[in-house]
């Protein structure tokens, strides 16, 4: 009976601490930040480069992390997209959906970057930082977009086969496919470099 409650004591603990040991992101943070800098920006009308938004990415992250995007949780474990919180997803949906994500994961990232290297810029140009910036959110629409439509379209009622059917069906986020196709250009650069 002893080493029956140890074993519970245990597991309890091991699963507390597993639970401690995933880090919370959201959408609504990163955008939020950067709002408020922005606001902040036109208080003052000056730039302390110190207090630039930090660019992130939200999946493509080391260690486990619950990521929430207009109140759906995504998983994820070393970079990878490993499900949705309380849904039971087949292989085929988790990837398609991951794919999705991966892609306005990367250019939320790379706007945020393009804004803030415009502002440590010398020459800086305050139109570019606009249009980066308005990427950036619209690019975090997109993703509150792509996950609302994907949990009210899995949450229906639907056989296995037909949820993967219409996932895949899930219409394909408004990007700039071409500055897209750039970053992935410049990441093959890159790998090439490094690689020599």
């Amino acid at each position: 009976m002893k080493t029956a409650l140890k074993i519970m004591v245990l597991s309890l603990l091991m699963i507390n601490a597993k639970a401690q040991s995933v880090k919370q992101l959201s959408v609504e943070l990163l955008s939020t930040t950067r709002a408020d800098f922005n606001k902040k920006l036109m208080k003052l009308d000056s730039v302390n480069l110190s207090d630039l938004p930090p660019s992130v990415y939200l999946f493509s992250r080391d260690g486990k992390h619950e990521v929430n995007i207009g109140g759906v949780t995504v998983l994820t474990d070393q970079k990878v997209i490993t499900g949705i919180k309380d849904m039971n997803l087949s292989e085929e949906s988790l990837k398609n959906i991951s794919d999705r994500l991966k892609v306005l994961d990367k250019l939320q990232k790379a706007y945020s970057e393009a804004s803030n290297d415009e502002y440590r810029s010398n020459k800086r140009n305050k139109n570019n930082i606009v249009f980066y910036d308005r990427r950036f959110f619209v690019v975090l629409n997109a993703m509150k977009a792509t996950l609302k439509d994907f949990k009210k379209m899995y949450s229906a009622s639907q056989d296995d086969k037909t949820k993967t059917m219409s996932v895949a069906a899930i219409r394909n986020p408004n990007v700039d496919w071409k500055f897209y196709s750039h970053l992935i250009e410049v990441e093959q650069e890159k790998i090439t470099a490094l690689t020599k």
